[in-house]
């Protein structure tokens, strides 16, 4: 059949029936829905095509084998009132129109170049321990400091020793280290030290941890940040699309109760599965199942990262990672404090996923990047939270003094064009500030401290071994500030 012939074909059809028994890529379920943006068709699709991974949500899907089925699905297609048709045809032209031929390369090119970053940080030697001394003489000789600290397995006391089956209930309750607290305030004290704990945990956790200590906290992957004397307030990128999460919910329900000592939480912007108490091979024959029926259902056209863990199995809606937020964090932070020097010295040390280790890179001196600038406005006014990627925008302003200050990759700096929009969580977004750049960051590569807690395979300068290992660094670092504030 001639092209144009077939496009009048499809074009004409009421409905389409695809009853393959087997098939991997057969592209005519496609052409339908491509060829129906007038006349709405419905199609019927085997749940044996390959297309009902990608196409089911709108079409009818029938199990070809079962011929009353297949009559029934028929007369519910040509019985179909518009408005219906409508919806079911939008899903999945929607999908045929954003997956193309195209944008199937670039995902695959792209995918292709993280397997070779992801086989360097395979291969890479181990990196140095942090060095301690360093760490801190170069702290006492900067005028503006800032630490990101994790929380989990890294401000949090180790329950879980090498041969032993852990404490379970312990372990999910997560509480700061009681080792913490007195070098926590000292540090919090000194008025050149801003302090920032960034986590995954949900805002009452961090509440219920930090709320004493005067510093910033930053839930979900810095999805929600607050001052711990004022309020909660989002930096979530407008329109994030979380249609997902009940179904996702769903399949976490089903393995939960099918895997003993499993548990899921549920938060504003992720559900995470969490098997660490489980049997080691059946957890992760189930996390691999699990896995298989995410693909092939609730996330096969939805905008969400999976992100595995040692133990579990975490879906965010798409770009929620802690280094995506950390623009938003810092803009916030230096219009709050009212600075008028730029920050020279900065320590981000936690125990992250491969998908959040973006945050040590984001600071990196070394790496070519352009200056990081923010509007500046006075201290009444605040901040409208960029919504950008980090490479979505290029600044004029150059740093001063630092490495490679005209070669850095563009960071975005916040949007004052869009208007805030609201947010389910109840959180509020702070006002667009007087568009006014200047450098946040003046940092030398010697002045930067990442580290990674108990991983290895990081793209952390240094790493530490444990959570003891940090509260040892922390205690030192405050009675060094505590003497040189004093002196």
């Amino acid at each position: 059949m001639k092209l144009i012939s077939w496009i009048w074909w499809m074009v004409k059809k009421d409905v389409a029936l695809v009853t393959s028994l087997r098939d991997g890529m057969n592209l005519v379920s496609y052409e339908f829905v491509a060829c129906q943006d007038a006349k709405k068709g419905v199609l019927i699709l085997s749940e044996f095509a390959g297309a009902a991974q990608s196409l089911g949500a709108g079409a009818i899907l029938v199990n070809p084998w079962n011929i009353t089925e297949v009559a029934t699905s028929i007369a519910q297609a040509l019985n179909m009132p518009a408005e219906e048709r409508e919806k079911r045809h939008k899903h999945n032209f929607a999908h045929v129109t954003s997956h193309t031929a195209q944008e199937w390369a670039e995902t695959f090119v792209s995918e292709l170049n993280d397997t070779v970053v992801e086989a360097k940080i395979r291969t890479r030697q181990v990196p140095p321990l942090l060095p301690i001394n360093k760490a801190i003489n170069r702290y006492l000789q900067s005028n503006n400091r800032l630490l990101i600290l994790g929380f989990n397995a890294t401000l949090t006391e180790p329950v879980d020793t090498p041969g032993s089956r852990g404490d379970q209930i312990k372990e999910m309750e997560l509480k700061v280290h009681p080792g913490l607290k007195e070098p926590l305030k000292a540090l919090c004290r000194d008025p050149k030290t801003t302090i920032v704990v960034l986590s995954g945990s949900d805002r009452n956790v961090l509440d219920d941890n930090f709320g004493e200590y005067d510093m910033w906290l930053a839930a979900e992957n810095g999805m929600f940040l607050r001052l711990t004397k004022g309020k909660w307030m989002t930096t979530m990128p407008e329109h994030l699309n979380m249609e997902w999460v009940e179904s996702v919910k769903h399949v976490f329900e089903y393995f939960t109760e099918r895997t003993p000592r499993s548990h899921f939480d549920r938060r504003e912007t992720s559900l995470v599965w969490n098997y660490k108490y489980a049997d080691v091979e059946f957890g992760r024959l189930q996390a691999r199942d699990m896995l298989q029926h995410l693909w092939t259902g609730p996330i096969s056209n939805a905008s969400v990262d999976v992100v595995q863990g040692g133990r579990s199995v975490e879906v965010r809606a798409i770009g929620v990672t802690k280094g995506a937020a950390v623009d938003r964090i810092l803009g916030e932070i230096v219009h709050s404090k009212s600075m008028t020097t730029p920050i020279d010295y900065v320590l981000c040390v936690g125990h992250f996923l491969a998908k959040d280790e973006d945050v040590y890179t984001f600071f990196e001196p070394e790496l070519p990047s352009d200056a990081v600038g923010v509007a500046r406005t006075k201290a009444t006014d605040g901040l409208k939270l960029p919504v950008e990627r980090r490479s979505s925008l290029k600044l004029p302003a150059s740093r001063s003094g630092s490495k490679s200050s005209q070669t850095r990759t563009p960071r975005p700096s916040p949007n004052h064009d869009k208007k805030p929009t609201n947010n389910t969580c109840g959180s509020s977004r702070r006002p667009s500030p007087e568009k006014i750049s200047w450098n946040v960051l003046d940092l030398k590569g010697e002045n930067y401290f990442s580290c990674s807690v108990g991983r290895t395979r990081t793209n952390a300068r240094y790493i530490l071994q444990s959570s003891d290992d940090v509260v040892s660094f922390l205690k030192e670092l405050a009675v060094a500030s505590s003497g040189s504030s004093s002196s």
